[in-house]
């Protein structure tokens, strides 16, 4: 299981809302080529889930991975959070301080996070995850900036 977030402009929004068959092609696609707007947080989406909301404790910053408050789209396996919310994930994740990851990779050795992650200690693999958490503090950014929503899925 690997997750997906991806910004979505209105139009972008409206075409994946008029044939949500697009969003499987976009998915496939990633392979392929850069999709601007589209962050892979693979198999670490368990593990930024847990250092970011202690697996939703924050209501808030539990929909910056899952957008578990996030109206469901298509099948259901993806959620769609509006403009308004993804500001405000924006603002609290850039408010994070930038020992993080350091200071809750501790929190991840009995989490049972999916595929293991921080499981053992392992410097490359928090170092990693910094850098994941880094792209997701700066795709949130960029997508509140230009007032755009946000699809995450797990697949």
């Amino acid at each position: 299981m690997f997750g997906i977030l991806i910004t979505l402009s209105p139009k972008r929004l409206a075409v994946l809302e008029e044939d949500p068959e697009t969003l499987i092609d976009v998915v496939e696609a990633r392979e392929e080529q850069a999709i601007p707007g589209l962050l892979d947080i693979g198999n670490a989406w368990d593990a930024l889930d847990v250092m970011l909301s202690d697996r939703g404790k924050d209501p808030l910053l539990g929909d910056a991975v899952l957008g578990r408050s996030g109206r469901k789209f298509g099948d259901g396996s993806a959620r769609v959070l509006g403009a308004p919310r993804v500001a405000e994930i924006a603002k609290k994740l850039d408010s994070l301080p930038p020992d993080h990851v350091a200071t809750r990779y501790g929190a991840l050795a009995g989490a049972n996070a999916h595929g293991n992650v921080g499981a053992e200690p392992d410097d490359e693999e928090r170092e990693a995850l910094q850098l994941l958490l880094s792209r997701v503090i700066a795709l949130y950014k960029d997508a509140a900036n230009q007032k755009h929503s946000m699809l995450l899925m797990l697949m």
